[in-house]
């Protein structure tokens, strides 16, 4: 019988399959021919776990080590170093941020709790969600799949919900300029069946969308802005191999992120939506706080804004 695996390494993702009487041996084997690496580590499980792949085990069975379905991260060791990521689109970084800031160590885990910073285009919201899920340029899929939900919901998105017209509301929604917000992320909730727990950098408050499923993802909202929580091994390693799906039951993740979102606060990481100057992108309109932008928005159609950097 065949036993399915998923590999997550510098590569990217990846299924396997082998006979469920393999040995470790061979299972390291084709790990080795998938991933082109020489030398690794491999860690499954929540919380994750190391395997042992000591050569002396090597002819050890893999039948009892209950892989079927697992995702087996693979990480490169000092011999065989990582291979760098792509360029990244130039990130958001509200009131100086560094890069060194933007982690915390976990070491009863073996790794880091980090912020992934995603690019500020107007689609930070969706881009975080869809990498915490797998997707590949998630941007227009989501926001497709969200304008689809709510036009096949008329009774649960109405008019009195969306604050419009839901077909205005959904044209305007597949814009990539356009922000997406809490009913973005309760919807998306429902089609992926997974909790969407929202940290505010500002006041450390978590919004849960979606309570009660089996997995949960974590993002980080800093008043105008979202980005990812993810869990690595190895602060030099590329994001492909992030952890960023955890079960329910792992409150302890929820804590541990919540630690990094209030040294974010600290350093001011946030925008204060009550107060902050605003700038339309397509009009130039300038006005005060995420109310009045809203009413912009509706009486204009723009949704591209954003924060004016007042100087003395």
């Amino acid at each position: 019988m065949l036993i399915p695996i998923s590999l997550r390494s510098p590569k990217g993702q990846t299924r396997v399959q082998i006979e469920d009487d393999a040995t470790l041996g061979e299972l390291v084997a084709l790990i080795q021919t998938t991933t082109e690496l020489g030398e690794f580590t491999l860690k499954y499980g929540y919380p994750l776990k190391s395997l042992d792949i000591s050569p002396s085990l090597r002819g050890n069975s893999i039948k009892d080590l209950k892989l079927r379905g697992e995702a087996i991260i693979v990480a490169p060791v000092e011999t065989a170093p990582p291979v760098p990521a792509q360029p990244a689109p130039e990130p958001f970084k509200p009131k100086g941020i560094e890069p060194d800031e933007t982690s915390l160590e976990w070491a009863k885990r073996g790794g880091y709790i980090v912020l992934r910073v995603m690019p500020d285009d107007n689609s930070c919201m969706f881009t975080a969600l869809g990498g915490a899920i797998g997707l590949e340029n998630p941007s227009r899929i989501l926001r497709n799949q969200v304008a689809e939900y709510i036009l096949n919901h008329p009774d649960k998105y109405n008019k009195a919900i969306l604050g419009d017209d839901p077909q205005r509301y959904t044209t305007r929604m597949r814009q990539m300029d356009t922000w997406g917000g809490a009913i973005e992320l309760s919807i998306l909730s429902d089609i992926y069946n997974i909790e969407i727990s929202s940290i505010d950098v500002k006041t450390l408050r978590i919004d849960r969308f979606g309570e009660g499923k089996s997995n949960r993802v974590i993002i980080l909202y800093s008043g105008i802005h979202y980005d990812r929580i993810a869990f690595c091994m190895d602060l030099s390693y590329p994001v492909e191999v992030d952890v960023t799906r955890w079960p329910i039951e792992d409150e302890e993740v929820l804590d541990r992120a919540r630690q990094l979102a209030q040294r974010l606060q600290n350093l001011h990481y946030y925008t204060d939506t009550t107060d902050f100057v605003i700038k339309c992108e397509i009009c130039n309109w300038i006005g005060q706080g995420t109310r009045e932008a809203a009413k912009h928005e509706k009486e204009t159609g723009h949704s591209r804004f954003g924060e004016m950097q007042i100087t003395d």
